[in-house]
């Protein structure tokens, strides 16, 4: 029997020096209970929920939590969950399109702790939406079955462009 060796190569992700790369304005909006519907990000407009905070593209969706719980008081509680999406334009029609990226859950590690915003497929001039569940909200929710398995039961994967 022949050994097979991979000659797959893993993407190595890029190294941003952040005292000479300019960062990017990232615009996240935050949602209690579930994401913004995508009609909201239609001709211009955008949800009101919205923090803008100045960032590149290695950061990583911890860090991120960490900005929104300076933002966001109700999310500082031990179990609360953070569900974020890209929202971005699709190329052939020009309506908005979401792609789930992560879940990370404060108070515990998980596969997407490190995930950055260039792993995620995140693009300059896309949005961030992030659904915060309270961790009573999080067991209540669908009369208390939660049927979508988080990054702590999923095995941890590199996303490949999701763009049309």
């Amino acid at each position: 029997m022949a050994h097979v060796i991979s000659q797959v190569a893993a993407p190595v992700p890029q190294t941003i020096d952040r005292e000479k790369v300019c960062p990017l304005l990232l615009r996240i909006f935050l949602k209690q209970n579930g994401h913004n519907h995508l009609g909201e990000f239609s001709r211009g407009s955008t949800p009101s929920n919205e923090i803008q905070i100045y960032t590149w593209k290695d950061c990583t969706l911890k860090e991120l939590v960490t900005l929104i719980k300076d933002v966001n008081t109700d999310s500082r509680k031990k179990g609360t969950e953070f569900d974020f999406s890209v929202v971005y334009p699709s190329r052939n029609t020009g309506k908005y399109q979401s792609k789930s990226v992560g879940v990370l859950q404060n108070g515990n590690r998980g596969v997407d702790d490190a995930k950055t915003l260039q792993e995620a497929g995140f693009e300059i001039g896309d949005y961030i939406d992030v659904a915060i569940y309270s961790p009573v909200e999080r067991s209540y929710r669908n009369g208390g079955n939660v049927n979508r398995r988080s990054s702590f039961d999923r095995p941890q994967r590199r996303f490949n462009s999701f763009r049309d």
